[in-house]
């Protein structure tokens, strides 16, 4: 049997068997791995945009990786479409631009890639999983995209949450939720039985754990699908991300208590955060949870950002002290709940703490508590505010009946803000 093709044999049923566990998996030794447009930090994009997908190997010998896409269907459980109906080209291909990093403490590998590109060509909207491989077969990243078409019109508004059940004496469901109200308008595309043909997906700030979905339709006019429901489509506010900058390790940062350069390694260290769940809102600009790479000791943000180790100090309480499930999070390590992120008592310090290495930048993150087998918690340290920043996407699958391939016919982000 040809190898490419055994490869391909193998691989596929290699990812069919560790789906179950690795759609948001990072190797230990892969770090800062970005999915973006020329824009933003966004995989959430219409069919045809170039995504550009980077990664650091601090182990930095140079290995042979490749890329492998999968097609997944509303639920992301990998579809049974042949890569031939939803790829032009290869499905999987080396990922051959790399380079060294240059002058840095931390020696590392950058690896990038495209998509579309003269091998890989996605040729329909839909739900994606984009897997890397080392030479081994062995999955290093894997990570979700999204390619949607405008056939359709998404009108979409954040209205408060009308309820006023009392949560706590201080503060009502109304005062710490969002509800977003939308309509499909779809004059050019006919829905014959909209509860069954469309699904809708709901996401906060691009990350995956903050999600509504299986929302059915409340009531059709002419051409024109409303959903103006109040609980089905309510999210907590949460609160703005906190923040700290690493870009010069020379300069001071509000958030940064002191940065030290120790065996050949920069530490950093913030200063102590403070459960602010009963703290009044307070607005300050964020970028709901994403970062951006860049150094000012350096020419090259890629190969010329240094990596530093951070370090996380949260003040204890008796309650925090027994919680073992508290993580920093944000969209530097995809929103994952790992043992690097999760925090740990400090008797004498009587802090909650833990260090990640990031790459040189300006970093968003917030503290949640998540136990195993419940929802994220992003309430109980930061607390949550009807006035709280908070994009919105709205993704519309449509599958008519009969069809063996759905689309996504429609997408659109609001704000809560505007």
């Amino acid at each position: 049997m040809n190898k490419r093709i055994l490869f391909f044999v193998f691989t596929g049923l290699f990812l069919c068997i560790s789906l179950g566990y690795a759609q948001n998996y990072t190797a230990a030794f892969i770090k800062t791995v970005t999915i973006n447009t020329d824009e933003n930090l966004n995989p959430i994009v219409p069919l045809g945009t170039k995504l550009k997908f980077a990664f650091d190997d601090l182990e930095a010998d140079q290995k042979n990786y490749r890329y492998y896409i999968r097609h997944c269907d509303y639920d992301w459980n990998v579809s049974n479409l042949q890569s031939t109906e939803y790829i032009n080209g290869f499905q999987s291909f080396e990922i051959q631009d790399l380079e060294n990093s240059f002058g840095t403490y931390q020696n590392y590998t950058h690896h990038k890639f495209e998509i579309p590109n003269i091998n890989t060509t996605i040729k329909i909207s839909g739900n994606f999983l984009l897997t890397v491989l080392n030479d081994d077969d062995e999955i290093c990243i894997q990570r979700r995209f999204v390619y949607y078409e405008s056939r359709i019109v998404v009108s979409a508004i954040i209205q408060r949450d009308r309820r006023l059940k009392q949560i706590n004496p201080q503060q009502t469901i109304k005062d710490r939720n969002q509800v977003v109200n939308f309509s499909i308008i779809h004059p050019n595309v006919t829905i014959n039985n909209p509860s069954k043909e469309i699904k809708i997906q709901i996401v906060q700030n691009n990350d995956w754990n903050l999600i509504k979905y299986d929302i059915v339709p409340q009531y059709y006019k002419k051409n024109e699908i409303v959903y103006n429901y109040n609980i089905e489509t309510s999210f907590p506010g949460g609160n703005e991300y906190l923040n700290f900058d690493t870009k010069n390790f020379n300069g001071t940062n509000v958030n940064i208590a002191r940065t030290v350069l120790e065996d050949h390694y920069y530490q950093t260290y913030l200063y102590p955060n403070i459960l602010r769940k009963f703290l009044p809102y307070t607005y300050y600009p964020d970028i709901n949870g994403g970062f951006v790479v860049r150094t000012l000791n350096g020419y090259e943000s890629t190969l010329d950002s240094e990596y530093t180790n951070i370090h996380f100090f949260l003040k204890a309480n008796e309650q925090l002290i027994k919680n073992e499930n508290i993580y920093v999070y944000g969209a530097f390590n995809n929103y994952a709940f790992t043992e690097e992120n999760r925090l740990v008592y400090n008797k004498k310090t009587n802090h909650l703490e833990t260090d990640i290495l990031f790459k040189q930048g300006f970093y968003n993150y917030t503290y949640v508590i998540k136990e195993e087998d419940k929802d994220v918690n992003i309430e109980a340290i930061e607390g949550s505010f009807q006035e709280t920043e908070n994009n919105y996407t709205i993704l519309v699958h449509y599958k008519p009946f009969g069809e063996r391939i759905g689309r996504i016919v429609g997408a659109t982000t609001i704000n809560s803000k505007n």
